[in-house]
């Protein structure tokens, strides 16, 4: 018989499943517009598909398509945009009686779950004399539709930048940012001031002693919490000696990340040497939320030998009937040929346990030397074997 050995290697495994954040806001970085705004700032309904509640509003639209060098100073001296090349903008005036508010809204690219986790978020940086703290998201499964200038009534976002947090910084971008429990149906989110101007907090810039409010809010974003869960990839099996290279994948859209493995160590990988179950767990900052993934190592000896017999006696006393390689190596996409002298195909098999048995059409054939062809993969390894050989049907 011959003794086929598979040699196993010391080698590195890693896992590559990056994650994807599904982010559901169309054009949520303003880049796409239907007409290139030209004055100080244009409408923000050129930001197809972006729209506001009001039908008549000041909304505006920055991008650096523009040829208007007024606008264009304007976005270099306030480092604009976060991201691209295209940016909003909105006022409040919050002196008295709630007398305007501008809002920004935009139909998502789908419906939301019920009962689903959502992360949502944008990038906000002030250009106003008064800064304030009451900027939010809210969600609906309509168009909120603003009919006069001052604040839309009775909403309560579902995503708000926390109260007594003033958003002072004129320099960088902040984030507002947080998660909601989706009712189910919500297909439409809008950006702007939702709270009545005696429960806001804001400060007014030295030296003055009245401003209104703006905002430039660039990268907007909406996604499932579990799009930021990590990916550990499929159980897998290595052969003994290997070693695994666990990675994390959390999606580059999650900021500040703390990693736990199951032995409490903090880094985005981990290296596996024996079997076992591994789990990582990350939290993510930006969010509050911890996400969790487990996969499960097993080790096999992939040096076990393949025998395959270069004789055998299909006599019908139960001793070496059957043409079979046998193994104690895991094999899968198996198929063993078997060919006469003249080259003909007279036996073919997927199945590792289904072995010739020295007939062709229900019959016996000759005694002599036939040839055969087997092909495998080692499951734990991937590794494509293929043999050639010559096997003798003898009568004992």
């Amino acid at each position: 018989m011959r003794k086929i050995f598979f040699i196993s290697t010391f080698i590195f495994v890693f896992i590559n499943c990056f994650s994807q954040v599904k982010n559901l806001v169309p054009n949520p970085s303003f880049e796409n517009y239907s007409i290139c705004p030209y004055y100080y700032a244009d409408y923000i309904y050129y930001a197809t598909p972006w729209t506001q509640p009001k039908a008549i509003s000041t909304t505006d639209f920055y991008h650096r398509c523009s040829s208007f060098p007024t606008l264009l100073q304007i976005m270099s001296d306030f480092n604009l945009p976060h991201t691209g090349y295209g940016c909003a903008g909105l006022g409040f005036n919050l002196s008295h009686n709630d007398v305007w508010r501008e809002y920004i809204e935009v139909k998502l690219s789908e419906k939301l779950e019920t009962g689903r986790k959502y992360c949502s978020g944008f990038y906000l940086k002030r250009r106003g004399y008064y800064a304030i703290d009451a900027v939010g998201i809210y969600f609906s499964d309509s168009f909120v539709v603003q009919l006069t200038d001052s604040i839309i009534p009775n909403i309560i976002p579902q995503v708000s930048n926390p109260a007594g947090n003033i958003l002072y910084d004129k320099i960088n971008w902040s984030k507002i940012k947080g998660t909601f429990i989706a009712d189910g149906n919500e297909e439409y989110m809008t950006i702007g001031n939702f709270v009545k101007s005696q429960f806001v907090n804001g400060a007014l810039d030295s030296g003055y002693t009245f401003g209104n409010s703006y905002y430039y809010i660039d990268d907007v974003s909406v996604c499932d919490c579990d799009d930021f869960k990590p990916k550990l990839g499929r159980d897998t099996t290595l052969c003994t000696g290997q070693q695994l290279l666990l990675k994390a994948n959390v999606p580059k859209e999650a900021d500040s990340v703390n990693y736990t493995w199951q032995d409490g160590s903090k880094d985005s990988v981990f290296l596996v040497t024996q079997p076992g179950t591994y789990w990582v767990s990350v939290y993510i900052e930006d969010y509050k939320i911890t996400l969790t993934d487990t996969i499960n190592v097993n080790y096999e000896d992939c040096n076990k030998p393949i025998w395959i017999p270069n004789s055998f006696t299909p006599n019908g006393d139960g001793l070496n009937d059957i043409f079979l390689p046998v193994t104690e190596a895991e094999l899968e996409n198996y198929t063993m040929l078997i060919y006469n002298r003249w080259g003909q195909q007279i036996f073919e098999s997927h199945n590792i346990n289904k072995g010739w048995d020295g007939k062709y059409k229900g019959k016996l054939v000759e005694l002599g030397v036939y040839t055969y062809r087997i092909e495998a993969t080692i499951k734990a390894t991937k590794e494509r074997k293929i043999f050639n050989g010559k096997v003798t049907m003898v009568c004992n």
